[in-house]
């Protein structure tokens, strides 16, 4: 089939790395995980979803980008297993209130919400920090974020450019492993409940008048 590119860096909220090319080339059932070739006949894509409310197509595909999927590609060649950059925060957009409230110029960045206890940003990134760029890459969306970080080698040394107390400060965080980080984020769950589970035993307890 045949098209043309219609938008880039699309989200379709199928995950945290949205980042998909638009085609009006026909993608048909089957072609899921087919290429997409550009005019010269390179790859530039992995054929991976269609814009449907009646299961039909609308006319719109979406692929993965090549240069996102080469390095999991080269990943699970060499590993076995995908091995994504984890910087251990969750994150979300910064709005014009926040900017106001923070004392930024304009809304680009990544508000920090919570530091993973045990992760790497632990003791170095904090709440209400706003990263602005990654490796020198500049975070325009909060969701530029995840997508740089996962592609970044794990156990590297990755400088953040962020925006705290006024100024603009820049720290080092060494990577972990994002597949790892499942495993740090249910053990703090389950610790969390426990604590809270011996807090009621202890409240109820404690004698009455």
């Amino acid at each position: 089939s045949l098209g043309i590119v219609s938008a880039r860096n699309r989200d379709i909220n199928a995950g945290p790395y949205d980042n998909f090319i638009q085609t009006d080339a026909a993608i048909n059932q089957g072609n899921s995980g087919g290429p997409l070739f550009d005019m010269n006949g390179e790859v530039v894509g992995i054929n991976t979803a269609i814009l449907s409310r009646t299961g039909g197509s609308l006319g719109i595909g979406f692929a993965i980008p090549g240069n996102l999927a080469a390095p999991v590609i080269g990943q699970l060649a060499e590993y076995g297993e995908t091995r994504r950059g984890w910087l251990g925060v969750g994150i979300t957009d910064v709005t014009e209130d926040i900017a106001a409230e923070l004392g930024l110029a304009n809304t680009r960045g990544a508000l920090v919400l919570d530091v993973t206890r045990g992760g790497p940003g632990e003791g170095i990134l904090e709440v209400e920090d706003v990263i602005l760029a990654f490796n020198g890459r500049e975070i325009v969306r909060y969701r530029d974020l995840p997508i740089i970080v996962s592609q970044t080698a794990v156990g590297s040394d990755a400088s953040v450019l962020l925006f705290r107390d006024g100024e603009e400060i820049e720290v080092t965080v060494t990577l972990g492993q994002l597949e790892l980080g499942d495993d740090i984020i249910a053990r703090n769950a389950a610790e969390d409940a426990q604590r809270a589970l011996e807090e009621r035993r202890e409240a109820a307890s404690e004698p009455t008048e």
